[in-house]
Parts: structure tokens; sequence; C-alpha cells
């Protein structure tokens, strides 16, 4: 709260101090009163108390009590309201966290993942966030939606993705991503072109439910679209066909259990090859992703470079040592 304080009231805070400091000063040289008594009486003048045992006796001395009373007010008076709102927010946010929500704070935020739309898709995506230690925010239009979402503990913003404020607030250029999850897609395109009316920068993740718009949506702005009655029926006819690999086909898509996952290749490993990598992990290597390119089952030969994406299948157990060990490697 101290650092909150300080950033946004630095400079009111400052301008308060040297008025202070250069309004005693010339107080005692026009009145003829000590430094201690000048500061005394800029601090009963400044908070209005006003004890009266000390006052301007001269012309001059009443101008400079006009001067410091018509300037100190104003700044003193916006601190202090300031202040007594600052103090309220974070009481509120202690006494009723999920009423409040998590937004008294939005600079934590970071490398986010960013879902616009609460439905099941929306539910789904953000439980997998969590499970994978990605922090994720839905925005919604509605204020008591985003009230009841705080109150279950999931992270929620009522606001217009028209108003520039959203942007800032939720810091859509930091994000990892935005994920739009509605089904109707006259409001998908129109969601994603207000986005990309107001920043270029996040990708933006959309689902569909007919290919013949995919072309659409990617010109809106997106920079991936899934199907999703594809993605579903593949799996409900693989249930029937091979059931026990679409189980896992379906364990693999969330976090626990079996997993696929993938690992950016870093500075570190520049060079190395897939003999030398495999040496350190104990998951293995399904495919190496190179400029939009797939390598599928690469050689243990196979020169890796920085930007590389290496697809990952073993357990997330496996996967989470995998990576610290890959990060170390020399």
């Amino acid at each position: 709260m101290i650092r909150k304080i300080i950033e946004n009231f630095g400079l009111p805070l400052l301008l308060l101090f040297a008025l202070i400091v250069v309004g005693a000063l010339t107080f005692s040289i026009i009145e003829g009163r000590s430094i201690t008594d000048s500061f005394y009486y800029m601090i009963t003048v400044l908070t209005t108390v006003g004890f009266g045992d000390i006052t301007p006796s001269t012309l001059l001395g009443k101008i400079h009590f006009i001067i410091v009373i018509s300037i100190g007010l104003a700044l003193f008076g916006y601190f202090i309201s300031s202040l007594a709102s600052i103090l309220s927010e974070e009481r509120l946010a202690k006494m009723f966290p999920g009423l409040y929500g998590y937004f008294t704070d939005g600079g934590k935020l970071k490398d986010h993942a960013i879902i616009i739309g609460w439905n099941e898709y929306a539910k789904n995506a953000y439980e997998e966030f969590s499970l994978n230690g990605v922090e994720a925010v839905i925005v919604v239009g509605d204020e008591e939606e985003a009230k009841r979402l705080n109150k279950e503990g999931i992270k929620a913003y009522a606001g217009s993705l028209d108003d520039p404020t959203t942007y800032e607030k939720l810091k859509f250029d930091e994000a990892k991503g935005v994920i739009v999850t509605f089904s109707n897609p006259t409001e998908t395109i129109v969601t994603i072109l207000k986005i990309r009316r107001m920043t270029q920068k996040p990708p933006i993740i959309s689902l569909i439910f007919d290919n013949e718009l995919r072309d659409i949506v990617h010109q809106a702005g997106a920079n991936s679209v899934i199907n999703i009655a594809e993605v579903g029926g593949r799996l409900l006819a693989n249930s029937l066909i091979e059931p026990k690999a679409t189980h896992l086909e379906i364990d693999m898509l969330s976090r626990g259990g079996l997993d696929i996952m993938e690992y950016e290749v870093k500075a570190n490993l520049q060079e190395k090859s897939i003999e030398e990598i495999r040496e350190d992990i104990s998951s293995h290597i399904l495919a190496v992703s190179r400029e939009e390119q797939y390598v599928l089952r690469p050689s243990s030969k196979f020169k890796l470079r920085r930007g590389d994406k290496l697809i990952l299948i073993g357990t997330s157990e496996e996967m989470e040592k995998d990576t610290e060990r890959l990060d170390k490697k020399k």
C-alpha cells in the first residue's frame, strides 16, 4: 500500500512538503518568528485546526496566509481524500476479497491469459490455465456476474471492450494471449475487431463451429482458430472406434496424468542435438516446431535452434522436472 501511495501521490506529497518548508521560512522572515513557531503555524493552517495562538500581524503576513491557505488546502485536501479512498479499498479488499475482486492491484498482471466471455468453454479454459500455473482473467460485460465469479474464487472483471480503461487495467499488451469463447460467430468477429482496434500485441485465439468462418475470423484479427465442432466430432467417433486411445487423448488435453507440453528452446540449448537433450529428460520428444513447420520424431542428430519448440509427451510430474533440467543444462 505504501508503494501505491508513493506512485499515485508522490508529486502532491512533494509539493505539500515544499509548501510547508517554504511557507515556514517565509513566515519566519516576514513575521520575525522562530522556525519552530513558523512550522507549527503552517501545520495548524494547512490542517485547518487554527488554534489562533499564532497569527499574522503584518500586511505581508496576511497576504502570505491567503496564498498558503489557497494552495495548501487544495493539496492537503486532495491528498487526504485520496489516501482515505486507498485505505477504504484496501480494507474492503481484505474484508470481502471475493466481492471486491482481484483488481484492487492490476499491477500484478503480467504474462497472463485473458478470457472473453463466461460459458462452459471459458470455464474449462480457466481451470486448465489454473492447473498449468497460468494466471487468467475473465472479462464479462455484467458487473453482477463479475461479482458472482469473484465470490467463487474466479478472477473476473466487468468492463467494455470499447473502453480503453479495460485494456489498461487488464494490461492486454502484456498478456500471454486473449481467448474469445463466444459461440455466436457475429459476436466473435465483432469482439476480435474491437480488440484489434485497441491493440495489435496479444495473440487472439478464437473458437468456431463452422470451417467456412475460419478465414473471416482470421481476417478479423485472430491468430489461431479452433473448430470445436471438428474436434468434438472426431473425439466422439474415436470414442467408439478406439475408446482406450481416445481416453488417453482426452487425458493429454488436461493437466495431470499423461500430458503433452510445449517447451521453447532457449540460448543454452542452441546447437544441441536431440541425442544430447534426451540424456537429461524422462519424457519423450514427439516433435520439434520450427517456423510454423513440424519435424515429427526428429533424428538423434537433429540440431536445435533458439526459438524452436519441443513437443514433449509424458506425465505432468516428469515434464515439470524435465523443463527444470533443460533450463539449467549447459
